[in-house]
């Protein structure tokens, strides 16, 4: 069952710190599509979208590009998930993770949860 409303808005204050630094941009993200009344984005855009709320982010907030855990995954933990290292997979893996890693995975899941739950109401 999904929350609505006030009860909603109680939860959000437990959330990380690190979300109430990106959401803002996030919801700025929106907005903009909103006034365009753009629809569904594409991947390549969501991309885009998401490198510029990165460096937005970063430039606002620099002590979240030292943290340790948006570091990029080891290589234990990508054999757990059982990507293999020579694999086209595992290549895709690590240039996804060069590009911004854990934090970037991060900011696109507020930025897509933001889009989505605007358009929830529409739908």
């Amino acid at each position: 069952m999904y929350m609505q409303g006030e009860e909603n808005m109680n939860y959000q204050c437990i959330y990380p710190d690190v979300y109430y630094k990106v959401q803002p941009f996030a919801m700025m993200a929106c907005d903009e599509m909103d006034a365009c009344n753009f629809g569904m984005p594409s991947y390549d855009m969501v991309q885009q979208i998401t490198d510029r709320i990165c460096d937005d982010v970063l430039r606002a907030h620099p002590e979240l590009a030292e943290e340790d855990y948006f570091q990029e995954m080891p290589y234990e933990a990508a054999s757990a998930y059982g990507i293999p290292d020579n694999s086209a997979e595992a290549q895709q893996f690590r240039r996804r993770r060069r590009r911004g890693g854990f934090f970037r995975d991060l900011v696109t899941i507020i930025l897509l949860n933001e889009f989505f739950r605007r358009r929830r109401r529409f739908w």
